[in-house]
């Protein structure tokens, strides 16, 4: 890296910091600090949605998944792109009229206390050991290899503190202005890896020739590993649904909305940006397959990429682009999770706290959980590829929680010991495919093929038992059938109408 690429990171690291410091300070009320004040504008939703979906891990993840698999990775983006609409136009109303702060306080409100810890401790699980640590310990293989001398754990630590800084002081309205900020650099600098990538492979035509058909397939066969088309039938959908619905890392973007309006387009915003990742993104990794082979590490394609065809000043920008991917996703997840404790656990144990004291604690909060994701990123290199090592664990985790989160909206019959239910059932048979495949080595199967099961087992037992059990009275604004979708304006239809028209073009064109 040159003297050059060293001005621009630094440069571009302290404008995007500094946008964080200039948020709004005067965060008063709780409402304020963690949903800013339900203020957010469709473009500041889609923005932040698009710069923490694209953290650093993705980057890093993704290209790797290209370069062993080839297109068939995009199929968790296509299929998220579906989610998105979905959420736009069915779910919008009814999340957003709960008036919540967290959905662990929606589950609360739809079943009882118990279901509202169980998801607490699993989201504020899975957003420090795999959302931000995954981000951490990409954000530390790549820099630590492009800039000689610096360790892991420095850029670990360094990246906490600069996304820490303006999470805790500006609350997630300063989140929301670094996002837009972030987003930009990260797009215009994943479009100038995928210029240079391209350009090294004798621009679309010599990539296409180069490339074997296989790679450029997105439907694949049963032996594929990355992922089979049973896998994409059985498994994806139910973690998109999870990743986008049921995950409070995103939806505190659409319950931060200032209208129903704007979370609709603000969710469909990042749909249209997410059709862009096929060519930004993927590609560059199937193009790395024909330019540097041989490469065994997945983890460390991108930043191979970066070090063989990137000149002198570009590289600089696109480490930008980098560090804001994992800056936006640190900064994102370190709110939720303070958001999560803060407002599930101290206000419900406390309610006479001041919200002054509250918004004091989130900042301390937030602060503890820096520390744990820092001691736990350097670990992941021990679990295989990045990328697998989320979806892996995503496949076995979310299910139960995607059934009773689904159920409790759609299904007024449904009751708190019938959720339990469904969450004991999941997690025993999600424990026990664990140990049969990976523990005792008796049956050898896919990740992708876990979450159907597991979520067909988790609604037989909130199905039965919701019916042996005498439902509670539940608050209206609660259920989907009290709210509907709402008024969707014309607009809204058409966006859509043609995100979907474009995603399923995609989807024919690389079938």
């Amino acid at each position: 890296m040159t003297a050059l690429d060293g001005v621009i990171l630094v440069v571009i690291i302290l404008c995007m910091v500094g946008v964080g410091l200039t948020g709004e300070k005067k965060n008063e009320t709780t409402e304020d600090f963690f949903l800013a004040g339900r203020k957010l504008r469709w473009y500041q939703i889609g923005f932040s949605l698009f710069a923490t979906n694209f953290s650093a891990s993705a980057l890093i993840g993704l290209t790797g998944a290209a370069y062993l698999t080839g297109i068939a990775i995009y199929n968790y983006e296509w299929v998220g792109i579906l989610a998105l609409v979905f959420f736009a136009l069915v779910l919008v109303r009814v999340v957003r009229g709960s008036q919540v702060y967290t959905l662990s306080e929606y589950l609360e409100r739809r079943y009882d206390a118990r279901i509202k810890v169980l998801y607490s401790v699993f989201i504020i699980f899975l957003i420090v050991f795999i959302e931000m640590a995954g981000a951490l310990y990409a954000g530390g293989v790549l820099l630590s290899e492009v800039i000689p001398g610096l360790s892991m754990n420095f850029v670990i630590v360094l990246v906490m503190i600069l996304a820490g800084l303006y999470s805790v002081l500006g609350g997630l309205n300063a989140i929301s202005k670094t996002d837009i900020f972030q987003s930009i650099v990260l797009f215009i600098s994943a479009l100038l890896i995928a210029y240079f990538t391209l350009a090294a492979s004798g621009g679309w035509s010599g990539f296409i020739k180069a490339t074997p058909d296989e790679a450029l397939s997105l439907i694949r066969g049963l032996d594929d590993r990355a992922v089979p088309w049973t896998g994409l039938v059985v498994g994806i959908p139910v973690l998109c649904t999870y990743f986008w619905m049921v995950n409070q890392n995103m939806v505190q973007w659409v319950l931060s909305a200032n209208s129903e309006t704007d979370a609709r387009r603000g969710l469909m915003f990042v749909g249209f940006l997410k059709l862009f990742i096929l060519f930004i993104i993927i590609v560059p990794g199937i193009a790395a397959a024909t330019l540097i082979p041989g490469l065994t590490d997945a983890d460390r394609i991108y930043p191979a990429l970066l070090m063989e065809y990137l000149p002198p000043g570009v590289l600089g920008i696109v480490l930008a682009g980098f560090v804001a991917a994992l800056m936006s996703n640190t900064d994102s997840t370190l709110h939720a999770a303070s958001t999560i404790i803060t407002m599930d656990f101290v206000h419900k144990a406390s309610p006479e706290i001041p919200a002054e004291k509250l918004v004091k604690l989130g900042r301390i909060i937030t602060v503890i959980i820096i520390g744990i994701s820092a001691l736990w990123a350097p670990m992941i290199g021990n679990f295989g590829t990045l990328f697998e090592y989320v979806q892996g664990v995503l496949s076995y985790a979310v299910a139960p929680f995607v059934v009773i989160y689904l159920g409790g909206l759609f299904w007024p019959r449904a009751t708190a010991k019938g959720a339990l239910a469904a969450l004991v059932a999941g997690f025993t048979a999600s424990v026990l495919i664990g140990i049969l495949g990976d523990g005792m080595g008796l049956i050898d199967i896919h990740y992708l093929y876990v979450p159907l099961p597991v979520a067909m087992i988790s609604l037989l037992a909130f199905v039965i038992v919701s019916r042996l059990t005498t439902p509670h009275e539940v608050e209206a604004k609660l259920l989907w059938i009290n709210t509907r979708a709402g008024h969707i304006t014309l607009l809204d239809k058409v966006m859509a109408a043609a995100l979907i028209l474009l995603t399923f073009l995609l989807v024919a064109i690389f079938w």
